[in-house]
């Protein structure tokens, strides 16, 4: 009975003994003959190409949805912004408005002449008056045009230098009344009256909040 035991032992010893040239044989070929790159390379991008596509779509798509909704979130916001502002710019051109008034050579004489002023303290009472309106008005600036700005001052100087023009013909002695009458010549004889100008080109502005 152990004779045929150490028989079958040696028998299943020589079976697997057998084995062992073939398994290397085996490991041997898959690790010369299995490793082929050109093809694991060609496996790899099938992988990555189309993983590549899909991300790459999704980012242009994804990017495009935030694009067009930050447009529209700015377009609401200047939308409500402009609701906002719009009052304020009409409050402002109104208020320009009534500075050019002032300012223009009757009103400011009727405004500012007392009797028996001289012509140099007429001159000084308008020049005075002039500047504390536009100092008055001067926030005035930010709700408006550069170019309606730049008129409004071009306004004040002018009037200013035809206050002064017709002061320095007069003689010494002169009286408000004569440095009043000099003004009012020189308007006559005047063919573009500043004040006019201003107030048209404010009037063209304003058409274009209705």
């Amino acid at each position: 009975m152990y004779a045929n035991i150490l028989q079958r032992n040696k028998k299943n010893v020589s079976y697997f003994d057998s084995l062992k040239p073939l398994k290397k044989l085996t490991f041997a070929n898959i690790s010369t003959n299995t490793m082929n790159w050109p093809l694991f390379l060609l496996d790899l991008l099938k992988l990555i190409v189309p993983s590549l596509i899909v991300f790459l779509t999704a980012y242009f798509v994804l990017n495009s949805y935030l694009e067009n909704d930050y447009q529209k979130k700015l377009l609401e916001m200047r939308m409500n912004n402009q609701g906002s502002v719009t009052p304020l710019r009409l409050q402002a051109y109104e208020r320009l408005t009534l500075f050019i008034e002032r300012i223009s050579l009757q009103s400011i004489i009727m405004r500012t002449h007392e009797t028996g002023m001289s012509a140099r303290d007429l001159q000084t009472n308008m020049l005075q008056d002039i500047r504390a309106e536009f100092d008055h008005n001067v926030s005035q600036q930010i709700f408006v045009t550069p170019q309606t700005w730049t008129m409004i001052k071009a306004v004040k100087e002018e009037t200013i230098n035809m206050i002064n023009y017709a002061a320095s013909n007069l003689p010494a002695q002169a009286t408000s009344i004569d440095l009043s009458k000099a003004i009012f010549e020189n308007i006559a004889s005047s063919d573009r009256n500043p004040h006019q100008v201003a107030l048209a080109m404010i009037r063209t502005e304003v058409q274009q909040y209705f």
